[in-house]
């Protein structure tokens, strides 16, 4: 009985130490300087929003954008690039209306950017 005990505790241990599961593991790597900078230099840096001399956060490079969007390395729900590109209602929508919405594609590639640490690459 011993032996049974000690076997189903071996296998609880082991189920219960898994290594953490890389949920970015079947991704393509996602670049900062050929995917995400184009998609905020035509939605969000533009003249009279967040341009170099427009506001007083202006995203026309990666340090702008890290700086003034909050970005969290490998946590896109803590960072307020992708909160307000992704819910397009409210005062903090961007880009603001009647400018459309990004696209799924274009949110998802901005999200998995941020998931995979927002490199600089």
């Amino acid at each position: 009985m011993k032996i049974i005990f000690s076997l189903f505790g071996f296998v609880f241990l082991s189920a219960c130490i898994r290594q953490p599961v890389d949920p970015t593991a079947d991704l393509p790597v996602i670049s900062y300087q050929t995917e995400v900078s184009p998609i905020i230099s035509a939605n969000c840096a533009l003249s009279g929003c967040h341009a170099a001399n427009d506001r007083e956060f202006p995203l026309t490079n990666y340090d702008e954008v890290m700086e003034n969007c909050s970005v969290t390395p490998g946590k896109p729900h803590d960072s307020d690039l992708y909160e307000v590109i992704r819910l397009y209602t409210g005062e903090r929508a961007m880009p603001p209306k009647p400018n459309e919405p990004l696209t799924d594609e274009q949110i998802g590639t901005i999200y998995v950017w941020i998931l995979q640490g927002a490199k600089n690459n």
